[in-house]
Formats: structure tokens, sequence, C-alpha cells
């Protein structure tokens, strides 16, 4: 009985302490714990530091770069004064990282906001077959090959109210500004103005350059009445639409100019100016073809009197829908009369031509033409007719380059004598070309 007391007394004393002991054990580790963490907490924060104090010099290049932002970054003393006021749990915010680099992009529009379209559109000849010392005189006939012209074009909006067209032609024999006005679009009673110089409104080959046209050469009637630079001058066209019942687009522009054309108006008084109306009717005949017609007439001084031309073209136009890409018709109908002081007989001229498109790529074409010629200074004969026929075929790798070849037969009619010539073309484009008269 004495034995049992005592080991009874132990046992319940053994069983007291081992809670405690556990709560004491488990106590002491979390203690362990909390105290590895706030190392590693430090640790961390030191190591933030020296990466800071790494970046800094990278970071300051990258902000002396950057145009666009502008934050300063903050002095060593109050980093460092943020760093320990920041509990150590916190990552201490530091202005350099903050900092997102930011590379400008180059926008290449951006340079030429203020630049007008400029384009280079050249022309390239050559010729085989028969001499010809008839069509630009005997001094001056067509080179075997010859980068015959070479156009530079500047387009662009002036302000809400006018734009400005200025071409630039570069031949072998200098340089002539072929084209260069202003064009204002807003104007009262729905009227459209040029002011410059430019081409007169007189039919259709005379309003084109020469990249424009279907052909490599000009037609007779315009080559021997206007000249090879056609009806070209100074002055000023106002165009208006005329409203009609039958709903036809009609359109009247009258033209006045200073009076200086070579061979054809001549300037001697202050009033010797130069006039030129003409009146275009437009409408669709279907969904797939339309019809042109214009009217024009022009006047002016040569020899102590007046000169005086009377034209009409005709333009019928066939595309279909469906193969417009690869199938399309075009004829043309131009005539023009001329009562020249200097010329007993009234001059007379026209061309008809035809071109039809192959395939997407491929166009060929006829022309044939008639024209009077005055040859000033003969007392005996001033006037005779030259009559000439021509084919071609054309190619186009891109809308931006062009491969033409045309066989042309010309009869003159001062020599009797025919000439026949084979005249190939190159043209090429470069730049931003805004779209001429349709």
């Amino acid at each position: 009985m004495a034995t049992r007391g005592p080991l009874a007394f132990l046992m319940i004393g053994f069983a007291v302490a081992m809670p405690l002991t556990a709560q004491q054990t488990i106590e002491q580790r979390v203690q362990q714990l909390e105290k590895r963490l706030d190392d590693l907490s430090r640790q961390m924060s030191d190591v933030r530091k020296e990466i800071d104090s790494l970046k800094a010099p990278t970071a300051v290049e990258d902000l002396t770069k950057v145009e666009t932002v502008q934050l300063q970054p903050a002095p060593p003393s109050a980093t460092a004064a943020t760093s320990e006021q920041t509990p150590a749990k916190e990552t201490p915010p530091t202005a350099l990282t903050d900092v997102q680099t930011i590379n400008n992009v180059l926008n290449p529009g951006a340079t030429k906001v203020f630049n007008p379209d400029i384009s280079v559109i050249g022309n390239f000849l050559g010729k085989a077959g028969q001499p010809n010392p008839y069509e630009f005189g005997p001094g001056d006939a067509r080179p075997v090959m010859q980068l015959d012209e070479t156009e530079v074009a500047f387009q662009a909006f002036v302000d809400p109210y006018a734009k400005a067209n200025v071409f630039l032609s570069i031949t072998p024999s200098g340089i002539d500004v072929e084209e260069g006005y202003a064009t204002f679009v807003t104007l009262p009673y729905d009227l459209t103005a040029k002011v410059g110089k430019m081409k007169a409104y007189f039919g259709k080959d005379n309003t084109w350059h020469t990249h424009v046209r279907p052909w490599v050469d000009q037609p007779l009637v315009v080559h021997n009445l206007f000249g090879e630079e056609g009806l070209n001058d100074t002055g000023i066209s106002v165009s208006k639409v005329l409203p009609n019942p039958w709903n036809v687009f009609l359109e009247a522009t009258g033209e006045v100019f200073k009076g200086d054309v070579q061979n054809v108006f001549e300037r001697r008084a202050l009033n010797d100016l130069f006039y030129n109306a003409h009146v275009k009717a437009f409408r669709d005949i279907s969904e797939n073809s339309n019809i042109e017609i214009g009217t024009s007439y022009a006047r002016g001084s040569l020899a102590g009197g007046a000169n005086q031309f009377g034209g009409i073209d005709v333009t019928y136009r066939w595309k279909p829908l469906m193969q417009g890409l690869y199938k399309s018709f075009i004829g043309r109908l131009e005539a023009v009369t001329n009562d020249r002081p200097d010329v007993d007989h009234h001059l007379r001229g026209f061309y008809v031509s035809a071109d039809r498109q192959l395939d997407r790529r491929w166009f060929t074409g006829l022309r044939f033409d008639a024209s009077d010629r005055p040859v000033v200074g003969d007392s005996s004969t001033l006037r005779f007719t030259d009559r000439g026929a021509a084919a071609t075929m054309t190619f186009w790798p891109s809308e931006f380059s062009q491969l033409r070849g045309e066989l042309r037969r010309i009869r003159y009619g001062d020599v009797r004598r025919s000439v026949n010539e084979f005249l190939f073309q190159l043209q090429f484009s470069i730049g931003a070309h805004g779209a001429h008269t349709f």
C-alpha cells in the first residue's frame, strides 16, 4: 500500500509535465521561425538596394534618350530615407525602377505633311525605218533613241479652298514649265477656276500630257494646226456644271489667255488676248457604255488679223462591269477647222481612232488622220494636206510602266512622199501622280 502511493503521485506529475513541456517547445519553434523570416526580409531589402544601385546609371541614360517622358529621379538621400521609413515587409518604391522607357518610332508620313505629292514620269522613244525630215524640219529629225521627255509633277492642296499643280517638262532642249496653275474649288455659284499656265480646254488631245496619249506621236491635225506644244498659255479658266432636265452631265468652260502661242497666236497689243470656250455633254448609254460630245471655239490675233479655230470631239467608251479588267473599247473622233488671216483657204483636219483591250495588260489600236498644213511665205501654194495611218500595240507590266510600239505611214502633201516608220516607247512613273481629267 505504501509503494502504490508514491507511484501514483509520480504518474500524475509526469502527466501534468508533458503538456507544459510540449507547449514550451512549440512557442520556441514559432519564435525561431519569426526570427528567420525577419532575417530573410532584411536580406531581400539589402539585395534590392544593391540591384537598384546597379540599375540607376542605365535608367538615367534611358531617361536622357526619351524626350516624351519628363520624370526626374529622386535624389539618393531621399531614396535612402524612404527605404529606412518603409517597413521591412514592403517593397521600397524607387523612382528609377518605375520609369518605363518609350522608344520613339519613326513615322515616315509625318515628314511629308507639308510637302507636295511628287512624281517623275520618263518617256523614252526609239525609232526605226525611213528618215523623216518633214515632221520637225530638216534639222530636227526624230533621233534613233532618246529620252524624249521627263515630267516632274508637284501637286498638293494649298488650303481648303485651292489646289496647286506644277508640271515641269525636262527635254534635251532644256527645262520648261509645261503647266503651273492653282485650282479654286469653293467659289460661289458652284464655279471652278484655274489660274496660271495651262493647256487650253480645246478638244481632247490638246488637254493631254504626253504620257496620257494612246499613241506615241500626235495626230496630224494637232501637230499641223496647233504645233508641238499645242494651245498652251498663261491665263484664267472658269468652269461650271449646268443643270438640265435631260439627265446629262453638261459643263461649260470659258478661258482667257495672254495670247502668245508660237505660230498660232501673236500678241502685239495690250488687248491681243486669246479666248477659248468649250462645252461638254456626257451621258451613260447603258451600265457598260457612255458617250461624251464636246465643241470648242478659240480666237486670237495673228499677222494683224484674227486667227480662229472651231472643233468638235466625240468619245465613246465601252467597259463591261463583269469583265472590265480584261475587255474595253474606246472610239474617238476629233475634227478641227482653222481660219487663218495669212492663208487664203480654211484649214481642216481630223483623226478617228479605235483602241481595243485584248487582255488585262494588252491593248491594240488603229488611227486614221488627215490635216491641212499651212506653209507661210509660199505665194503659189499656201496649203498642203498630209494623210496618215497608224497601228499600235501596248503592254502594261504594271500601272507604273508601259511598253508601246507604233507602226505608222504618213504621206506629206508638199513633197508627195510617204514615210514608213516604227516608233517604240517606254514610259515609267515613280511617286504619287494625281489622276488626269476623264
